[in-house]
């Protein structure tokens, strides 16, 4: 460093930290307060009086490490009832210390770090010391935020994350909360959420299925994957087959099994997931009277292996993009004759209602327009999600 800088940095107003912190990534097994003395030390050594002057009187930090006991006493006040194993500092400074910081950084070489990464370090050190708790960069369960202008304090709690496969019995239970099934007590999210909420002494929870199933059609057989989110639980080692009894014995029609804690990306993952699902449906002739079986046969042959192109379909319009797409129906056939019944295995977002109705041309081809014959689906099952 030229003379000149260095004479410089003897006038610069500040604590012996701060002054060390300018030259953080020089040395990298000594304390900034260390490296401020060195400097002191090898500036006094060059004829330099540096002008050191208490940290409550320093033009970067202002004393802020010594209020840091302080809080740290808070911090773990507020932390009292919340299970956590790892945890994560976050500080907000004000504009004019990060810039005036900047410009000292810059003006010594730029070898230094922020007073922000210190102060995290350092109250993250009190704070795993008094908790017992570790400090975690990557996924903490707890980002405790102090924003040091306005002198507060502000938990973000990460969500607990349960994996499941669930299966529903009703034809009358809606997957999520939606505002158009208001008047509907019961769905998979609230059945399976309200409980993990309780045992979690969460706020508030959320579904993530693997697709959705109508509200009056049956999910059966071997089930759907989900995740249900339970938002700032005070609880993460939740007892798992207990919350599956309480679930599987309140009567509501749905059952889960498989039960496991896991982290966020398992939402992405069961999102992005493209299931071949087999389905069961019930069959009845719209126009009255029975559906021709021999017609039904002739169609389900001309239907099975075939790509079909479905246009968003009109019960859904009003909250789907308008797109056609096409989907492969890999096996079809019939189950039974009477009452007519029949077995269809397709790729994953095929709209099976509209594959049978037709949704007045929207799918083409369609059981209906092969058969010759008004048909709809009367009950319909998701009998197998091919996993």
């Amino acid at each position: 460093m030229p003379l000149d800088n260095l004479q410089e940095l003897a006038h610069e107003r500040l604590c012996t930290r701060c002054r060390g912190r300018i030259f953080a990534s020089v040395g990298h097994s000594y304390t900034n307060i260390q490296r401020g003395e060195f400097i002191e030390f090898s500036l006094k050594s060059f004829g330099y009086e540096p002008s050191t002057i208490p940290e409550n009187e320093c033009e970067i930090c202002g004393g802020l490490f010594s209020q840091l006991q302080n809080y740290s006493e808070e911090i773990v006040h507020r932390l009292e009832g919340y299970e956590f194993n790892t945890f994560l500092v976050g500080t907000t400074l004000s504009r004019d210390i990060l810039e005036k910081e900047t410009g000292i950084q810059t003006r010594y070489g730029g070898k230094g770090e922020s007073l922000k990464k210190e102060v995290n370090r350092e109250l993250g050190k009190i704070i795993s010391l008094r908790t017992g708790k570790e400090f975690d960069n990557a996924d903490p369960d707890i980002m405790v935020k102090i924003d040091v202008n306005y002198m507060s304090i502000d938990l973000q709690i990460k969500s607990l994350f349960v994996y499941g496969v669930y299966r529903k019995f009703r034809r009358d239970v809606p997957q999520t909360r939606w505002i158009k099934y208001s008047e509907i007590k019961d769905t998979v999210e609230s059945i399976i959420g309200e409980e993990a909420m309780k045992m979690a002494g969460g706020t508030n929870y959320f579904l993530h299925g693997a697709g959705r199933e109508d509200v009056d059609v049956r999910m059966l057989g071997n089930g759907r994957e989900f995740v249900i989110e339970v938002a700032q639980p005070k609880i993460r080692g939740i007892e798992l087959d207990v919350l599956e009894e309480r679930i599987n014995s309140s009567g509501k029609g749905v059952e889960v099994k498989d039960l496991a804690l896991v982290k966020k990306p398992e939402i992405v993952r069961i999102k992005d997931e493209r299931y071949v699902k087999k389905y069961r449906a019930l069959l009845e002739n719209t126009e009255g009277g029975p559906v021709d079986v021999a017609r039904l046969k002739s169609a389900i042959g001309k239907l099975n292996g075939k790509v079909i192109y479905q246009r968003t379909p009109l019960r859904v319009s009003t909250s789907r993009s308008d797109l056609v797409r096409q989907r492969m129906i890999k096996d079809v056939f019939l189950e039974s004759e009477d009452p007519p019944v029949i077995i269809i295995e397709a790729e994953a977002g095929t709209y099976i209602k509209e594959l049978v109705s037709g949704d007045g041309g929207r799918t083409k081809p369609s059981l209906s327009d092969l058969a010759g014959q008004r048909i709809q689906i009367r009950e319909l099952d998701v009998i197998e999600i091919e996993r």
